[in-house]
């Protein structure tokens, strides 16, 4: 008789929840100070933070066999309370996410009733739209967007002379009809890491769909902030004249509207972008370029200065705003990687000499990275910018 192999010690239900509740403790409770393990605490919650659902799922698949057995364990009732508690916690979670498209359609219709701060007055260009749908299939299958049908991809363009740096990938509408505006996406990553279509892949896709050429782009990365600038920003500024020249064999009018967005370190380029149209210091040898925008969106962005070398020049707010395109800065109330002050502290920048509108809001428990999944929260964040850009248009 072949003996019988013997079965592995079960795990006791607290040890395999274990990982999904302290993912929703961080998420709900982040670490603040210092900021090592504030990092490591965003990083650890982002399961719980932007996929509750599916977190939800697997916590209930693991209690359920404990709730089947007729004996049970004293751990196994200490793992059902954590399990009930975890499933409260991603449920308010879930629900905060659920508050952001409240959020950002307040924000549109007041561009300048800023959460937590006020400051500035101007008007807003943002039509009416319908209250925003989350779809939920898209939310719970297919959480990471793929390319949808009807956009055509093409990656790996180059648009400089270094084609390790200055790479881009370009979605447009497969119909072939000319963009009707260009939506620029810079990765965040600490200037130091990143690489096109990994971050705002919905809002890209989103664009294309809808006419717009739509660019995932690249940059210079540097050892430290200060270190790459002001390359990086040469290297946008260089993407807008290789859409000035080059687009028309791509689809894009010469004269199509540019909008300039960015996450995180991306979210400093695209302002900076925004504030520095025209200036030849910033385009040596294409100086004569036109590198205005029509519109500026930053995602949970770092708006300080690059290093002590370059605090005058680096740093958004010591920017002239008086020329400032309409802008969209939308960050999240929890952020312990990049705090929300900094985004205050711009929006008032902008709304104290710029005439344009300047649309801000701030996400209930959102924390860095917003945009990686299709959450609920990101979805509107998705649809609300969709309004920002749609009079943007050509």
């Amino acid at each position: 008789m072949t003996p019988l192999i013997p079965r592995p010690p079960r795990r006791p239900l607290p040890a395999v929840l274990a990982p999904a509740a302290g993912s929703t403790l961080l998420a709900l409770t982040p670490i603040r100070r210092p900021f090592a393990a504030a990092t490591a605490g965003w990083v650890l919650s982002l399961p719980a933070l932007e996929l509750p659902l599916h977190v939800g799922v697997l916590v209930g698949a693991a209690t359920a066999p404990a709730l089947a057995r007729r004996s049970t364990r004293p751990s196994d009732v200490i793992g059902v309370g954590m399990a009930v508690l975890t499933c409260a916690g991603l449920g308010l979670v879930l629900a905060r996410q659920l508050a952001a498209g409240r959020v950002l359609d307040r924000a549109l219709a007041e561009p300048h009733d800023v959460v937590g701060e006020t400051a500035g007055k101007s008007t807003t260009t943002t039509p009416p739209s319908p209250r925003h749908r989350t779809p939920w299939p898209a939310v719970l299958l297919a959480p990471w967007p793929s390319v949808p049908r009807g956009v055509r991809a093409r990656r790996g363009m180059v648009y400089g002379p270094d084609p390790a740096a200055n790479r881009f990938d370009l979605y447009t509408c497969a119909d072939g009809a000319p963009a009707r505006g260009v939506l620029v996406h810079i990765h965040g990553g600490h200037f130091r890491a990143g690489a096109p279509s990994r971050e705002s892949r919905a809002m890209l896709f989103d664009h294309a769909r809808r006419g717009w050429a739509a660019i995932s782009a690249t940059y210079h990365l540097s050892p430290t902030p200060e270190s790459g600038f002001p390359q990086h920003l040469v290297d946008i500024k260089r993407l807008i004249k290789w859409i000035r020249a080059e687009g028309p064999d791509h689809g894009i009018p010469a004269t199509t509207p540019i909008v300039v967005a960015g996450s995180s370190a991306g979210a400093h380029i695209a302002m900076m972008t925004a504030l520095t149209a025209g200036d030849a210091e910033y385009q040596p040898g294409f100086e004569d370029v036109d590198t205005s925008l029509a519109g500026a969106i930053g995602l949970y962005g770092y708006y300080g200065r690059l290093g002590p070398a370059t605090k005058e020049t680096s740093v958004p707010v010591r920017r002239q705003a008086t020329g400032a395109p309409p802008v969209a800065i939308i960050h999240g109330t929890l952020d312990t990687y990049t705090p929300v002050k900094g985004s205050r502290r711009l929006v008032r920048h902008l709304r104290a000499a710029s005439t344009n509108p300047v649309v801000y809001a701030e996400l209930p428990g959102a924390q860095h990275g917003f945009d990686a999944v299709r959450s609920p929260r990101y979805l509107a964040v998705v649809a609300a910018i969709r309004r920002f850009t749609e009079p943007l248009a050509g």
